[in-house]
């Protein structure tokens, strides 16, 4: 084979092998947890040697990074389904519930977020990618919804308040020995918001 065909062979072998990494990384921050995810064990949990995955990634910091990338992008890769398009208000809510905040992906991805708090150096590099998708979540709200006021800042406004209610349900669902409670905090959260809300026209 021909130079450029061993490079881009190479190129395509990096990049499959730095999806498996953050992958293996997603994983052991779900079930770990931010602090316990380290450069060893999620080498082995991707099945590779430590060195391996510090040729990919040099250290922890860059790790979580393409880790925070992948997870950031999952919500607007995804191929819209029959199903996950919104027919009322309340289906709407409810499907950001089911398909994005109370996921296993999301709860990784929040591990990131609260070492952020701390870790300024991560904050800083991942500040930008964060504020692009908060944009892009506020594009989308306002393509999917009106207010019954007819003002976009108050979409934005609601669907803002929704989503850091979800966020901060998940984290509360950790702990919580009944799940139920959880829901019925979405339900009335539905009733509040519904009054304030329409669907565009499809």
């Amino acid at each position: 084979m021909n130079q450029l065909g061993d490079l881009g062979k190479q190129q395509t072998k990096s990049i499959r092998v730095r999806k498996e990494i953050c992958e293996a990384t997603i994983s052991c921050l779900i079930k770990y947890g931010y602090a316990e995810t380290s450069l060893k064990r999620v080498a082995k949990t991707a099945g590779f040697s430590k060195g391996a995955l510090q040729h990919h990634f040099p250290s922890k910091e860059d790790l979580m990074v393409a880790s925070a990338d992948r997870l950031l992008e999952r919500p607007f890769t995804k191929r819209r389904i029959t199903e996950d398009v919104p027919n009322s208000v309340e289906d709407a809510i409810f499907l950001h519930w089911k398909k994005l905040a109370n996921t296993e992906a999301y709860l990784a991805l929040l591990e990131i977020l609260i070492a952020t708090r701390t870790d300024l150096e991560l904050q800083d590099r991942i500040k930008d990618k964060l504020a692009a998708w908060n944009d892009a979540f506020d594009q989308q709200a306002l393509d999917t919804f009106r207010s019954r006021t007819g003002s976009g800042e108050d979409v934005v406004a609601i669907l803002t308040m929704s989503r850091s209610l979800m966020r901060g349900l998940v984290i509360q669902g950790q702990y919580s020995s009944n799940p139920d409670k959880i829901m019925d905090i979405i339900h009335r959260w539905v009733e509040f918001v519904t009054p304030e809300l329409e669907l565009r026209e499809k």
